[in-house]
């Protein structure tokens, strides 16, 4: 089969998202069983047009930085049709409903298409981004922008041939964004369970795991590990803004019992996941990060203010009154602590662990071309 990705970011060229490690790790997998995978995403960093990467073939569109928002968003995705129609896919499948979606189906309207439901949002999500991050704020302006993009977005919806959710709380709430007909389905996104043994620190010790922008609120984490100087944090990731990072480095790089690690390897990212206590997820507002996966596929349960598909509560702790203190010196005087992190694996490796994902995303796709026949 010929699937073509299609993704706001890939994992690679120095950009580290969600979507982008998600994309990679499925287009990884499908290259290794024999399949014809691509990706269309905007380029980045040094990426070239076309690239190979992971057995996959990488084609990057123009963003257009240098010209107006408006223009700007127009001018990449009329560049990247071309792209679409070069990969030549059986099947496209959006990794999050997008603007690429729409062009996706424009560019190849004779192919099969599949949505991805990963992050949708609504209005009362963008009032929660809003309060950490100034650019969102819900002025009129913005409030229609976002009206018209729900629409073409819900159209895009509406042409697909198949539509999923990686989580079950998202169904009904793409039903509702999207004014949907059929009710997507729910495909998880997959996670690699260690095979080894878990061997946590004898020292109580938590990680964070993200990307430092605004909504991801690094600086409770930092804050934390002032009011907790027994303990030890580590901080995965960094800043995708060069003078944020400089400044929160500066500003906490100090606090003797905090470590800053910058972007680490898969490799230092399960070992940190491994002798973790517990990953602090300190996000205004998240749907279901890969990186919950992760922490519970090494059991280490999650501390966060979000409860997707109620992971956080039923395999950590939930906090609901922003109090972090108090959810983390409750987790980590828990007896039930490490309990609930070999309960969240056993999940992991039920529902969620990469070979039986990817065979259901084969399943799908064989499924849809049968019908087509």
């Amino acid at each position: 089969m010929r699937i073509c990705f299609v993704s706001p970011e890939i994992f690679s060229w120095g950009y580290h998202g969600g979507f982008g490690f998600l994309t990679r790790t499925l287009g990884r997998e499908l290259a290794k069983r024999g399949h014809e995978v691509s990706v269309v995403t905007v380029r980045r960093g040094g990426q070239g047009e076309v690239e190979e990467l992971d057995g996959m073939t990488i084609y990057g569109f123009p963003d257009h930085g240098e010209k107006p928002r408006v223009f700007r968003a127009v001018l990449s995705r009329l560049d990247s049709m071309k792209f679409y129609r070069r990969a030549d896919a059986d099947i496209y499948h959006s990794e999050a409903v997008s603007y690429n979606t729409f062009v996706a189906q424009r560019a190849a309207p004779n192919k099969l298409h599949v949505i991805t439901f990963q992050d949708p949002y609504d209005l009362y999500e963008w009032h929660r981004i809003s309060l950490v991050d100034l650019r969102y704020r819900l002025t009129p302006t913005f409030k229609a922008r976002l009206n018209i993009e729900t629409r073409i977005l819900a159209r895009a919806c509406h042409r697909a041939d198949a539509l999923y959710a990686q989580a079950r709380f998202l169904i009904d709430k793409a039903v509702k964004l999207f004014h949907l007909r059929r009710i997507p389905e729910f495909l998880p996104n997959p996670v690699e369970v260690p095979r080894r043994a878990m061997r946590k620190a004898d020292k109580p010790t938590v990680c964070f795991l993200a990307r430092w922008d605004p909504q991801k609120r690094v600086e409770l984490f930092f804050r934390l590990a002032q009011r907790f100087p027994d303990v030890e944090f580590i901080a995965m990731g960094h800043s995708h803004d060069s003078e944020t990072d400089a400044r929160l480095r500066k500003k906490y790089g100090g606090i003797p019992n905090l470590r800053l690690t910058g972007f680490v390897s898969e490799e230092e990212k399960s070992r940190i996941l491994e002798r973790s206590w517990a990953l602090v997820n300190t996000s205004i507002r998240e749907a279901l990060p890969v990186s919950f996966l992760e922490a519970l596929a090494h059991e280490t349960p999650i501390l966060s203010g979000e409860n997707p598909d109620g992971l956080t509560s039923t395999y950590g702790y939930h906090v609901k009154d922003g109090d972090y203190a108090k959810g983390l010196r409750t987790l980590l005087e828990d007896e039930d602590r490490r309990d609930k992190g070999r309960r969240g694996r056993a999940l992991m490796e039920e529902v969620y662990e990469i070979n039986k994902v990817v065979e259901r995303h084969i399943e799908i796709y064989r499924s849809l071309l049968e019908r087509r026949r």
